[in-house]
């Protein structure tokens, strides 16, 4: 199971960088709980996986997501580190972001925990 679960959080990676938000968004589950870095390096709360993608960024900015590594912690969890570049309005983003997940019954991400390497550096370009 827990390469499976790495297999799908790879997966998830590649279509965020592929701008496919309707993959990355069916790998979540519903009713999914996800922690979010914010800007003062805190964490917010979000419920639901439609909640989550409107906190995704991308739009119409030029971005790569790779995973750089990803290990199985549990049976159901994975911890994996992943490189986002971007260029937007002109500047251009270098970061990098921890995710914690776990997966539920059916292989979908169900808890994820983010940790942003620079997160007012992120939310400022993001912004």
């Amino acid at each position: 199971m827990s390469d499976a679960n790495e297999r799908a959080f790879r997966s998830m990676v590649a279509a965020y960088a592929a701008g496919d938000r309707a993959t990355m968004s069916h790998a979540l589950a519903d009713d999914l709980i996800a922690y979010v870095t914010n800007a003062d390096g805190g964490v917010d709360e979000v419920r639901g996986s439609s909640a989550y993608m409107e906190r995704v960024p991308g739009g119409d900015a030029t971005y790569s997501a790779e995973v750089t590594q990803v290990v199985s912690v549990s049976s159901s969890q994975v911890l994996a580190m992943v490189e986002i570049r971007a260029e937007h309005k002109g500047r251009t983003l270098h970061n990098h972001a921890g995710f914690l997940a776990r997966f539920d019954a059916d292989g979908r991400v169900d808890e994820l925990w983010m940790v942003d390497a620079l997160p007012a550096y992120s939310d400022e370009f993001w912004s």
